[in-house]
């Protein structure tokens, strides 16, 4: 997961300055990018697990939302994690990426697009748990594809 900079104080501004700058470099080197998020099912075995974990301070994800000082341990809580995956995608559909450039992004079970009239028939519902078997659907069909892989804990 991307970290803040220090210059970004609210969680919006983490989204302009941040995040959607990264987005807008790796299109650089491609016509399209699948940006595609875990779904934090309750009932999952992989939750039972995630219980036993180190918990973060729960804080509300909105755009108006102070970016924690401790980044690691605010995602450590499900809860935010899950908000801020959320929150990130909504940020998508709304941006221009230039002629030809398109981005995919999932948000629970939609799938979210920019440009927004793109088809995303064939992705939706996204209702794979797991990040690993929801990026087989999105590689479906191409040729040439590149996977980057961010954990939530990365530096």
């Amino acid at each position: 997961m991307l970290k803040p900079t220090n210059t970004v104080k609210r969680l919006q501004e983490y989204a302009d300055l941040v995040f959607i700058p990264y987005v807008k470099d790796q299109l650089q080197h491609a016509q399209s990018l699948d940006i595609i998020w875990d779904d934090y099912a309750t009932n999952s075995l992989k939750a039972t697990t995630r219980e036993k974990r180190e918990h973060g301070v729960r804080q509300r994800v909105q755009s108006l939302t102070t970016v924690p000082k401790n980044w690691k341990e605010f995602l450590r809580a499900d809860e935010n994690t899950k908000e801020i995956f959320s929150f990130l995608a909504q940020q998508i559909p709304p941006v221009k990426f230039g002629d030809g450039k398109r981005v995919i992004t999932t948000k629970g079970e939609q799938v979210l697009c920019s440009p927004r009239q793109f088809d995303n028939s064939s992705l939706t519902p996204c209702n794979h748990m797991e990040t690993d078997t929801r990026i087989l659907v999105h590689a479906a069909g191409h040729k040439n594809i590149v996977i980057l892989a961010f954990m939530t804990n990365d530096p």
